[in-house]
């Protein structure tokens, strides 16, 4: 009976929110707006570089299925699963640090270890090596997102956080549209000067060195993070511990795992098109339309730089007018409308016969995903107390990468490879990815709305500020 009474005790520790306290709430000053602007800016350059290095690969896919013999899935498990598996689950505990610890030095050492993986990735000699490689990429990146999240809202007002996010989150596209144009001017010039044999490396050919030039930048983004001043975390209770022990973190999300789950994986399926779509327009135009690299990385590279980010300020322009207006669903009520427009394009987009019709629509599609994607931690961060904010992005994130990026590369590839066995039907995986993507995303966002209207209508107390 001692024993029993021991392990009650200990589970009650664990799972039992802390009583309430009377100790007055720190509202610290923020930054000035032009220093919050300036450091958001570099977070989404950084953003920006993050995904021009995990994202150049899908213009290399052709050369490096030559040199290295592989398959299609084999190259989606570069792109996808080796990346995602250590960028998801290294993001949870690194998260954990970032809501008590010094964010910007978290951030600056992720920055120094994706610059370096990248490089590796050119130093590869077969599938092995070019996979660890890029698992060393995602464990650095895993660092920016939920560290960069937090800087962010102790920056801004909660009026003001849906259209910082947004800026932040343009560097998504941003690092997307440069891996195309600026990936497709490397790779042709590298491609002109041929093979390279360096001491100690051996031979390196084009697609290698385009790995080493666009990891290099990474120790001047290394000084520039080290010189941020790092805001003040805002609405903490005086007094209270820096960290939440994580049995009471898990206990406070539990309470509200239908909004959090339901919204989490509406955006995480979102994820899953958008990456397969990342991962095989390129090829896609190849295979069908006969376009080479230099044509792909500048029409699609040019797409995805205008319309996606414009997509993504469009939508917290909305979601902040609406919210002024005493919208208080606004973020996710534009999530469903922007996965019931996306239905109809994405059926289409792989399957007419003119090569421009289908660049059309894909401007169509980036603009429309950009929509709530700026604003969706913006909403998570209303309703999550500032010593979680961090681990809510990495678990949102966590579903994002696991699912999007680690799911959605390898769906089309093995649809390809096993349902329809000729790389030329790629266009038949990704209309059949696109459709199932999206219609679970619209089920769920609208799931996800009734469960937060039922939050914001009966609000549970926060115990842990």
């Amino acid at each position: 009976f001692d024993l029993l009474s021991t392990i009650k005790k200990v589970i009650k520790m664990n799972v039992e929110p802390m009583p309430e306290t009377t100790s007055p709430v720190v509202t610290p000053e923020r930054p000035s707006p032009v220093y919050a602007w300036y450091m958001t800016l570099l977070l989404m350059l950084l953003y920006m570089f993050s995904f021009l290095d995990r994202t150049v690969i899908v213009l290399l896919i052709e050369p490096i299925k030559r040199d290295l013999l592989l398959n299609d899935t084999q190259i989606s498990l570069l792109y996808g699963l080796a990346f995602a598996v250590f960028y998801t689950f290294l993001g949870i505990p690194i998260a954990r640090l970032a809501d008590s610890k010094s964010r910007r030095s978290i951030i600056a050492v992720g920055v120094l270890f994706w610059s370096a993986m990248t490089v590796a990735c050119g130093l590869a000699k077969n599938f092995g090596h070019l996979f660890a490689a890029r698992i060393g990429v995602g464990a650095g990146e895993a660092a920016l997102s939920p560290a960069a999240y937090s800087l962010i809202s102790d920056s801004f007002p909660e009026e003001k956080r849906a259209k910082a996010m947004s800026v932040y989150t343009m560097g998504i596209y941003l690092g997307v549209g440069v891996a195309m144009l600026l990936g497709g001017q490397v790779i042709e010039f590298f491609d002109n000067v041929g093979t390279v044999t360096l001491p100690w490396v051996g031979e390196l050919r084009g697609w290698q060195l385009t790995f080493i030039a666009v990891g290099s930048p990474g120790l001047l983004f290394f000084f520039l993070v080290m010189a941020l001043r790092e805001p003040a975390r805002q609405g903490l209770v005086s007094g209270a511990p820096k960290t939440i022990p994580m049995g009471e973190a898990m206990h406070w999300f539990r309470q509200r795992k239908g909004f959090y789950l339901s919204f989490y994986l509406a955006m995480a399926f979102g994820a899953l098109y958008s990456y397969s779509l990342t991962a095989w327009t390129p090829s896609f135009f190849i295979r069908t339309y006969g376009w080479d690299t230099l044509q792909v990385s500048k029409y699609y590279g040019t797409v995805v730089l205008i319309f996606a980010p414009a997509g993504i300020i469009s939508g917290g322009l909305i979601a902040s007018a609406r919210a002024s207006r005493g919208d208080g669903l606004a973020h996710v009520r534009i999530t469903v409308i922007a996965f019931a427009a996306l239905l109809i394009p994405a059926a289409t987009v792989t399957l007419v016969d003119n090569p421009w019709v289908s660049l059309g629509l894909v401007a169509v599609i980036k603009f429309i995903h950009g929509l709530p994607l700026g604003i969706a931690m913006a909403v998570v961060h209303d309703i999550t107390p500032n010593r979680l904010r961090a681990q809510a992005a990495a678990l949102y994130l966590f579903a994002l990468n696991i699912l999007g990026l680690g799911v959605g590369p390898t769906l089309v590839a093995v649809l390809t490879d096993y349902v329809f066995r000729d790389p030329a039907d790629l266009r038949y995986s990704m209309a059949i990815v696109g459709i199932f993507a999206c219609t679970i995303g619209l089920l769920l966002s609208i799931y996800a709305m009734r469960q937060l209207r039922t939050l914001k209508q009966k609000p549970t107390e926060l115990t842990s500020p």
